[in-house]
């Protein structure tokens, strides 16, 4: 398995990295390292995918619903 590192296109001041490796059966799997300001907030860990596109989709996906909900919810 190859692990190829991404970045992910988020919001500022949100980052985020991305490995995905593809499988012996040809699926692509990884995970997702999400940041704000630098400090680490969430890992997605990406199931297995059909196709790279579908994988970068589930990327996009989790990633903005990750980063929607954390800057929806109310602060103290």
């Amino acid at each position: 398995m190859n692990a190829t590192p991404l970045a992910i296109d988020l919001p500022d001041p949100w980052t985020g990295s991305l490995k995905l490796e593809q499988t012996p059966s040809g699926a692509y799997v990884g995970m997702a390292r999400l940041s704000l300001r630098g400090v680490p907030r969430c890992v997605l860990v990406i199931t297995p995918q059909l196709s790279w596109d579908a994988a970068m989709e589930r990327v996009r996906l989790r990633a903005s619903h990750f980063v929607g909900e954390w800057t929806a919810r109310p602060r103290a």
